[in-house]
């Protein structure tokens, strides 16, 4: 349900409803505003929405498909870590694929989406990174990486590695 607060000007009277002041009885002609607020909290109106340009991972670098994460868990290198499961694979040709998991296990919807936000945000660097191979990669995250987002930069920068050095090795 829309909330409308009242932006009095001259409007014709087709596109306006009667607000009465309960107060004083007077009448007024008033526009329907939405109310609430346009953007975000804080943000500059014009400036370039933040979390859509750093965030996100673009389509040829995300992995979707259900083979696609089967093929990588089963036949691709695992490096575990106590907040997060990296597994990778080698890929013949196109660019690094990453997709993530994460399970009920590590909390409700709020805490999945938030845990998946952080995990995008520091895999992008190595997705795009300039790479002579290109790997599929799947990043699962364990219960810890909700108890201790501090902990989950340095246990995914040491998995990775350690990940794309053993799958490297492997293809």
């Amino acid at each position: 349900m829309k909330r409308w607060s009242p932006s009095c000007r001259s409007v014709p009277i087709s596109q306006a409803t009667v607000a009465v002041r309960a107060r004083t009885g007077s009448a007024r002609v008033c526009a329907r505003v939405p109310a609430g607020r346009s953007s975000q909290p804080g943000a500059v109106r014009g400036a370039p929405n933040y979390r859509r340009e750093i965030a996100v991972l673009p389509a040829a670098h995300r992995l979707v498909s259900s083979a696609d994460f089967a093929d990588v868990i089963a036949h691709g290198v695992r490096v575990g870590r106590p907040t997060l499961v990296v597994h990778a694979r080698a890929r013949e040709q196109g660019d690094t694929q990453v997709g993530f998991v994460v399970s009920k296990a590590v909390g409700n919807a709020v805490v999945r989406n938030r845990v998946k936000r952080r995990l995008r945000a520091m895999v992008r660097p190595y997705a795009l990174g300039a790479s002579p191979n290109q790997y599929k990669v799947v990043v699962r995250a364990l219960p810890a990486a909700a108890d201790q987002p501090g902990r989950v930069a340095g246990d995914l920068d040491s998995a990775w590695q350690q990940a794309m050095t053993k799958a490297g090795a492997a293809s």
